[in-house]
């Protein structure tokens, strides 16, 4: 399915469930473009990233580096799900695997 198929069944789905009461994309602002009667969207991609909070045995952390460097390498979620960049607003949070236990800190005197 291409974005524009994509973003023609979004539409479809959010007009029905207006018909149906389900939700209320109407705007409160006399000022809104009465045009769209589906409203405007803003998709929010919740993406991780490996924080460097982790302590992660070595072949772990190689392998969750390699995860990583493919999905950058790889189709966004944004594109994937074929949504237009302007409507897309990503963000960002980070994974923590393994919380560090035993964490030492030094008090340095001036």
């Amino acid at each position: 399915m291409d974005r524009l198929q994509s973003m023609r069944v979004f539409q479809q789905v959010v007009e029905e469930l207006v018909a149906r009461r389900e939700i209320n994309v109407s705007s409160k602002y006399e000022t809104a473009d009465k045009s769209k009667p589906t409203g405007d969207f803003q998709f929010i991609v919740m993406e991780k990233y490996l924080s460097h909070d982790n302590e992660l045995p070595f072949i772990e952390r190689v392998v969750m580096k390699l995860y990583f460097s493919l999905k950058e390498i790889s189709l966004s979620e944004e594109k994937g799900f074929g949504l237009d960049q302007s409507n897309v607003m990503v963000e960002k949070f980070p994974l923590i695997v393994a919380p560090v236990t035993n964490l030492k800190l030094k008090r340095i005197e001036d």
